[in-house]
């Protein structure tokens, strides 16, 4: 058995229409990674995953189903995309004002190695999962709706690219830290560097995968499927 803990993209959430404010409408895909792994392997997975997590709700979720992680061969990880996010409606109010991300990076990568340590505790086996890409300016038209775009661009230094400097410097860190704890890790990054436009892997709020994004990766799962859960 596997059990998965994680954010709105290992639960499956995409999100194909829009409100008529224009704000994406989002609902947990049946062809999302973690049920097509279910199906190709034939193996139970228990996910466990919730929308808007970060690795501080992370070790509530594991102490709260603590008897199915003492159960599992495996937890799967899942998380960052969160932790490294920002209150916009904050920053488009006052630019100029100090802001901090829900977790920043010292925060998230100590509270990360306490979710490792916690299932090695139970002595149970981690596996950390990688973060897709994201598209920097869909995700900016995103988070600015209905807000002040030009306040937020400022504060952003003018350049939306930084939304992806900045959510990759945390994916950077999961690598140094599975090398550090020993942790095998899924790179599901690098499938998404080799497409020509992986943006056409994304949902329209450029940080959600769509489900072509799934496919890719239960794909890249299934490819290291043997190395990682023999």
């Amino acid at each position: 058995m596997i059990c998965t803990f994680g954010d709105s993209i290992m639960k499956g959430v995409v999100s194909s229409q829009k409100d008529v404010s224009g704000r994406p409408l989002y609902q947990v895909s049946e062809q999302n990674f973690v049920n097509r792994c279910r199906q190709r392997f034939g193996i139970n997975i228990r996910n466990y995953a919730c929308y808007g997590s970060t690795t501080t709700q992370g070790m509530k979720y594991i102490n709260r189903h603590e008897k199915e992680v003492k159960e599992a061969d495996y937890i799967l990880f899942e998380y960052g995309g969160n932790d490294c996010d920002y209150d916009w409606k904050s920053i488009a109010a006052s630019p100029s004002d100090l802001h901090l991300p829900k977790n920043p990076l010292d925060v998230f990568v100590c509270q990360y190695q306490d979710l490792i340590k916690k299932i090695r505790n139970l002595n149970g086996n981690p596996v950390i999962m990688s973060l897709p890409l994201i598209d920097p300016d869909r995700f900016f038209d995103h988070l600015s709706l209905g807000l002040n775009r030009d306040n937020i661009l400022s504060w952003l230094g003018g350049r939306t690219m930084h939304l992806y400097q900045w959510h990759e410097m945390y994916n950077v860190e999961l690598f140094k830290m599975a090398r550090r704890l020993r942790v095998p890790i899924i790179d599901v990054t690098s499938p998404f560097l080799e497409l020509r436009n992986y943006s056409d892997f994304l949902c329209d709020d450029g940080i959600h995968p769509n489900e072509k994004g799934h496919a890719l990766i239960a794909e890249t799962i299934e490819n290291n499927f043997g190395a990682i859960f023999d």
